[in-house]
């Protein structure tokens, strides 16, 4: 009943605030996306293109198109509290892994968007638990524990390939424990096989465009820069990047809910009862490690927290009763304060002005902004499509009909496509990722309306004039991107699809 509740109180929660704010630009190219649907796209497996096509009879609203991130979200807080009764937590414990789970700033984010790691943490969360149920099992029982993790693998790999690292951990914490006895049952390998036959179209369409996901991981590492604000929690060289990941960690997990995962790692090597569950904590220090030679992103893990907080929960239940009173009330704490900056509970200005009384923003008499990313990102796209149209309706009409709304940026090219109906504007053009598989769209380049600074160097380089005419502004997208500059590029060095190729770029 706890497990349902808690589950029940994360949906409405997200429910009640996914409409608040606009698109993420992620959403908006899922949303092109869905209206391309493919067994693979260049830069993500096909399941957030699925769960916007599932949004369109709904057109594309917000609370439509976040409908499967809000179910993501409240399973994964189902899975973490029936994860920590099963492992003979009781009410306090339950409550406990609930509540740190539902209010995981990383969580509420993902839970209130539709990004490609919206369903990382259900789907890490289910695989974990499988892979516990699967040792804990007697041995009759394991043949249906195999094929369920394999099926998990596969679709959590649908959603975003980062699973496949998980999984890889999981085997590398059984062999390097007793309960590698579980991995000389046949149904193992009929697992891998179920997983490699359920992601052999997916694998088959990235073997056909040359494997285009390793291009956008290195474009990825590549291409990091600071906020506006001069913070740079990612870096390209793995010794800056490593201490920004760690301490991302605690940031998107609660500082106070640290306490609960970092127990649950190590409660298995200091509780006898538990001591099948080691594979668990050695998997976590696997992808730990792995994520961090690797370069990757601090959020890039994130699907793991789930599980190590539960076991974590029952561990400090053992606690005084004072003890525990006071872990939670820390925990409540932090997470209330910390609440309108991981979930859109506040109208934006009234968020703006929050951060600057935490001394967030608008220090030493600077202006006060929006600094949350990922909330920022959420504003000035249509304010973006207004200004293209003032300058793409400002062309001569015949030179108007040959001239194509190029985007550098998947995330421009997305809102454009999405919004520019309303204002007459025929779908963009754009070179990042799956929209330069798109094409031209016939267009032959003559003339360009080019959005963004991105490529400005490049087309410089293919046209003989580049006017910068406009540039869009949004106060509120400040800590991401800044302004969008807007140009007229005309008279090329060879028609748009010979140079199409130079345009090309595959990243984040």
């Amino acid at each position: 009943m706890i497990a349902i509740v808690l589950a029940a109180i994360a949906a409405f929660a997200h429910a009640a605030t996914a409409w608040r704010y606009g698109y993420f630009r992620d959403e908006l190219y899922f949303i092109a996306c869905s209206k391309h649907l493919a067994w693979g796209y260049v830069d993500q497996p096909p399941m957030v293109a699925v769960a916007a096509w599932f949004s369109g009879p709904a057109g594309y609203q917000l609370i439509a198109l976040r409908a499967l991130p809000i179910i993501a979200a409240s399973l994964t807080v189902y899975l973490a509290v029936r994860l920590a009764r099963e492992l003979g937590g009781g009410t306090f414990a339950q409550i406990l892994c609930g509540f740190a789970t539902l209010t995981l700033p990383a969580y509420l984010l993902l839970g209130n968007t539709l990004t490609t790691s919206s369903f990382e943490p259900f789907f890490w969360t289910l695989a974990l638990y499988c892979s516990i149920r699967l040792v804990r099992a007697p041995a009759s029982r394991t043949k249906r524990w195999w094929p369920a993790l394999g099926l998990v693998v596969a679709l959590g790999a649908y959603a975003k390939y980062s699973i496949l690292l998980l999984a890889a951990a999981i085997i590398l914490g059984l062999l390097a424990t007793p309960e590698r006895r579980v991995l000389r049952s046949p149904f193992a390998l009929y697992a891998l096989g179920l997983a490699a036959f359920l992601l052999a179209p997916n694998l088959a369409w990235q073997a056909a465009h040359g494997w285009p996901i390793v291009d956008v991981l290195a474009g990825d590492v590549n291409h990091r820069h600071a906020f506006q604000n001069g913070l740079l929690l990612e870096s390209f060289d793995v010794l800056r990047n490593a201490p920004a990941f760690v301490v991302e960690q605690f940031v998107y997990t609660n500082p106070v809910a640290a306490v609960f995962w970092i127990t649950g790692v190590v409660a298995p090597f200091r509780i006898a009862t538990w001591r099948d569950l080691r594979f668990i904590s050695i998997a976590f220090i696997i992808v730990f490690a792995a994520a961090i030679a690797l370069n990757a992103k601090g959020y890039y893990i994130i699907g793991f927290y789930a599980t190590p907080i539960a076991v974590g929960a029952v561990a400090l239940e053992r606690a005084t009763v004072a003890a525990r009173a006071a872990l939670f009330g820390i925990l409540a704490a932090v997470a209330i304060v910390a609440l309108p900056l991981s979930l859109p509970v506040l109208p934006v200005d009234t968020l703006v002005a929050y951060t600057k009384l935490l001394g967030l923003t608008g220090r030493n008499g600077t202006p006060a902004h929006l600094i949350q990313p990922v909330f920022a990102e959420q504003f000035g796209w249509e304010r973006l499509t207004l200004d293209v149209a003032g300058v793409y309706f400002s062309l001569p009409p015949p030179v108007r009909t040959r001239t194509a709304i190029y985007a550098d940026t998947y995330g421009d090219a997305g809102a454009l496509e999405f919004f520019g109906p309303r204002y007459g504007l025929p779908p963009p053009i754009s070179s990042q990722n799956n929209y330069y598989l798109w094409g031209t769209r016939g267009y032959d380049g003559s003339t360009l309306v080019a959005i963004g600074a991105t490529q400005i160097e490049r087309l410089r380089h293919l046209y003989r004039s580049v006017q910068l005419v406009r540039t869009s502004t949004e106060p509120y997208k400040w800590i991401v991107e800044g302004p969008a500059p807007i140009y007229i590029c005309r008279d090329p060095i060879a028609p748009l699809p010979v140079i199409w190729p130079a345009l090309r770029w595959y990243g984040a």
